[in-house]
């Protein structure tokens, strides 16, 4: 997803009272991306940063899942109403050059390393 500065990045936000992690991650990306053809495929990690909210530092830590669209014809639509601008998929390469932080693109080479495990690509 895209935000209002140009930066690409991956779904996030918050846990809900009463949410699993993976429940969290279902709803987010559902909500942000228009995305609800989805299952977890596996646990990747959990990056921490920081960010600024209403000039206050906020620490944060998200928790990264593999996931696996099960629709490939579902639209993409972005929540702009939280500042998202834009959604897309991107092949392995493009996306790490759209990626702008450095752990994510970790985590971004760390899936795609698993899927193709999964799919015996070389």
């Amino acid at each position: 997803m895209q935000d209002v500065k140009g930066r690409w990045s991956i779904p996030k936000g918050h846990v809900e009272s009463g949410e699993t992690l993976e429940q969290t991650a279902i709803r987010e990306i559902g909500e942000e991306t228009g995305l609800v053809n989805i299952k977890i495929i596996d646990k990747l990690d959990k990056l921490h940063f920081f960010y600024r909210m209403e000039g206050k530092l906020i620490f944060m830590t998200t928790f990264v899942f593999l996931i696996e669209s099960t629709d490939l014809k579902e639209v993409l639509m972005p929540e702009k109403s939280e500042g998202i601008v834009d959604v897309s998929w991107f092949d392995e390469q493009a996306g790490l050059r759209a990626i702008e932080y450095k752990a994510t693109k970790v985590l971004l080479e760390e899936g795609a390393k698993r899927v193709k495990k999964a799919y015996g690509i070389q």
